[in-house]
């Protein structure tokens, strides 16, 4: 029995010491350089001492820092300093800190401060040892070219004088607290507003229209448009596809829906906002949608199309408020919110409108506030309160007799002209005169880059847009078609939709 006691508690002790010789092995395979440990600290993953006394770092707070960074990287979340972990030490990337330390939002991209205008001007200092000013200048214009028009952004390059935004190469310690440590690792960092300063190191290889394969040269195209995000209030996304991931990746074509989303909460949200202010402050721009108490209980719950995942009827912008009709279904949404009460029945809203009526394709609002609905070769004239004032025939807006229905309407902002869209062609009505304008109908391929037949098209903000399925398309006036960086997915963007995986096939023009 002694002996059994013996060997019992012999081998508890070998069972302990492995665990103890495991455990050692363990922590120094994790154990950072202070290489290693400056990263971690300088981007956010461990905190910086506070005060005059420095302290250690515990293995536990280390290999939490070290999950933390897997994370933002899209690593798998072992918090051990493995080889692929350990390549991120080494990594070209962007110098601005990963992780701010304050508290976290709902939301993958982080901001910052935005401008606070809409006109913002640039300058380039001076060229690097690699890439001439010229070409500095002309890359730079490129790039802001991809931010502007999800902010509403007009940038100007200005040759002398200080700018919102200055771009230059420096090397090691240039003066602003941030140095950078020669070839490799950090490429640049930026500035927030309203500082807005660019500073690239001079002492990479910097070239432009490259690939992965090319090591040793720093793409300043990618790179820029990396950091003119930073000089326009994003920080970093742990989202890998991204504009804002903190490392270094090429080619860079567009932005990424992440980096758009970041825009438009910083610079369209406040319009929204401005904007609906404005409408109830002036009775002529005031809305006078009802407002409805949502039922304890439909007849079916089921019946209502889920907002986010399907495709509509009709998309419109009525009284400074974005309406969506799919079926019998319609919601009213103002500053990316579904309104109280809604979705409701669009008969409940459109009292006089028969019930015979079944769907909503195509609406708009007048200029002297009326709400015009469309079926077949009818329409219906609501007044701001939705009631019922008139009822014509298609002949009234001149539309010929052989046409069986409208599929899209709407009141440019551009000539003050109503178009009227069937399918594959338009007409263009001029409400002053009563009478269409010479030369139509004509073919909806003159909307250059939109596919067609569009489901909705609206004025928003000053600009065209188009819809069709789950995507929109912005058009461009100057240039007759539709802006290169679209199409985008419609439900993140218009509506208080998350994104969703798979949505990489709605940013191309082939069909999903």
């Amino acid at each position: 029995m002694g002996a059994c006691k013996y060997f019992i508690s012999l081998a508890f002790l070998f069972i302990a010491f492995s665990c103890v010789l495991s455990r050692t092995i363990f922590l120094e395979l994790n154990n950072p350089t202070s290489e290693e440990l400056s990263f971690l600290k300088k981007y956010g993953y461990l905190p910086e001492p506070q005060g005059e006394f420095d302290f250690a770092y515990t293995p536990h707070s280390v290999s939490e820092a070290v999950r933390k960074m897997q994370a933002f990287a899209g690593l798998p979340q072992t918090g051990v300093l493995d080889s692929s972990t350990r390549k991120l030490f080494k990594k070209r990337r962007c110098g601005v800190k990963d992780i701010e330390n304050k508290p976290t939002r709902n939301r993958r991209y982080i901001l910052q401060e935005g401008w606070d205008k809409k006109y913002i001007t640039y300058r380039v200092l001076n060229g690097s040892s690699t890439l001439p000013k010229h070409r500095v200048e002309s890359l730079m214009a490129e790039a802001l070219a991809i931010w502007a028009p999800h902010g509403g952004l007009h940038f100007t390059r200005l040759d002398d004088g200080n700018a919102d935004i200055q771009v230059s190469f420096a090397r090691e310690d240039h003066g602003d607290g941030f140095p950078f440590d020669g070839p490799g690792h950090v490429v640049a960092h930026a500035f927030q507003p309203p500082h807005g300063a660019m500073h690239f190191d001079d002492d990479e290889l910097w070239g432009e229209n490259l690939d992965d394969d090319e090591e040793d040269v720093t793409d300043f195209f990618a790179v820029a448009v990396h950091e003119i995000g930073h000089a326009l209030g994003l920080s970093h996304s742990d989202v890998k596809a991204s504009v804002m991931y903190p490392y270094y990746q090429v080619p860079v074509e567009k932005l990424h829906l992440d980096d758009i989303l970041g825009m438009q909460e910083l610079y369209q949200k406040d319009e929204v906002s401005q904007e609906e202010a404005a409408s109830t402050e002036s009775p002529a721009r005031s809305s006078l949608v009802p407002r409805f108490t949502k039922a304890d209980s439909y007849e079916d719950e089921n019946e209502i199309p889920d907002l986010c995942y399907t495709n509509y009827d009709t998309i419109q912008a009525i009284q400074g408020k974005i309406f969506v009709f799919e079926e019998e279904w319609m919601w009213v949404i103002r500053d990316k919110q579904i309104e109280e009460g809604f979705p409701r029945r669009f008969h409940e809203v459109f009292i006089g409108l028969p019930k015979h009526v079944n769907v909503i394709k195509a609406i708009y609002e007048r200029n002297n506030g009326n709400i015009v609905v469309f079926s077949g070769r009818k329409y219906w004239e609501f007044n701001r309160a939705f009631r019922l004032v008139k009822v014509g025939q298609l002949n009234d807006y001149s539309i010929p007799r052989y046409v069986p229905e409208l599929t899209t309407v709407f009141l440019s902002n551009y000539n003050n002209k109503t178009y009227l869209i069937e399918y594959e062609r338009f007409w263009r009505f001029d409400k002053a005169t009563g009478k269409m304008d010479r030369g139509y109908p004509k073919e909806m391929s003159a909307w250059r880059k939109v596919p067609y037949p569009v489901d909705a098209a609206l004025i928003w903000q000053g600009d065209t847009f188009f819809f069709r399925g789950p995507r929109f398309w912005r058009f461009d006036n100057a240039l007759v078609e539709a802006h290169r960086y679209y199409p985008l997915p419609t439900a993140p963007l218009w509506l208080p939709c998350d994104p969703a995986p798979g949505m990489e096939p709605y940013f191309a023009n082939d069909e999903p």
